[in-house]
């Protein structure tokens, strides 16, 4: 929450002082490099240690980019190709906090990509998502209702869809093609939120509805899955297949 209010601050800052500026992911690497190796230089001063080298995105496998680049520059409103292409060695991107309203193309361009944080944008649509190695994909605080795009991720395992607009169980039906996909958040989207003050045995059902389309998951909305959860799963789709 924290965070989150540190964004709107920050945005509402830069926005007065300049509401034309697009600010691009790679700007944002360019003073995460910086920022970074001034990080690691006072790090070294305090240890005793020797200076660290300069920092190269291209040479990181964790690339925070997060509120603009570490919360010190206006947020990035464009996901560039050539930022991407830069990455080469990045495992994990982090870019959550900041006002990016469409996952550009690239993201492919980043070849060993595991980890991939875009929660508290402005996203609405999933596209660009070919990314085979792809394992967690972070996307909760976005204006997502609809979730086909994820098909090509072969390796997700983990997907965090908070706090979205996803209402239709036909949406969670598109995820039958991830069958590597173990762990699933979807608090605070409508399909959950009908279900919120309701009783035990609608929270049940909530949960069972999921289990009958992903069978697979061990843990959903930060909860593991039951024995009995599963049993039950498992008799009333044989039930409805007899």
């Amino acid at each position: 929450k924290l965070q989150f209010l540190y964004f709107i601050v920050l945005t509402t800052r830069y926005m007065t002082q300049n509401n034309t500026v697009q600010h691009t992911l790679s700007a944002a690497i360019t003073a995460f490099e910086k920022d970074e190796w001034e990080r690691r230089c006072t790090k070294a001063l305090q240890e005793g240690l020797p200076q660290p080298a300069v920092v190269k995105a291209s040479e990181e496998e964790h690339v925070k980019l997060y509120a603009g680049g570490g919360g010190t520059l206006p947020p990035i409103t464009k996901m560039d190709r050539e930022g991407l292409a830069s990455l080469l060695n990045c495992r994990r991107l982090a870019l959550s906090s900041n006002a990016i309203e469409k996952i550009g193309p690239g993201l492919n361009l980043i070849p060993q990509l595991e980890i991939l944080s875009l929660s508290r944008n402005k996203i609405k649509k999933l596209e660009n998502l070919d990314l085979p190695h792809l394992k967690q994909l972070w996307l909760s605080y976005n204006f997502i209702d609809r979730l086909s795009g994820l098909e090509r991720l072969a390796s997700l395992t983990t997907l965090y869809l908070s706090n979205n607009c996803i209402e239709r169980w036909g949406e969670i039906d598109k995820l039958e093609a991830n069958r590597n996909l173990v762990d699933l958040l979807l608090i605070n989207n409508k399909i959950h939120t009908e279900i919120d003050k309701a009783t035990d045995d609608t929270r049940r059902e909530y949960r069972l509805q999921i289990l009958l389309r992903l069978p697979q998951l061990v843990k959903i909305d930060g909860e593991p899955v039951l024995p009995e959860e599963r049993e039950a799963a498992d008799a009333k789709r044989q039930h409805t297949m007899a």
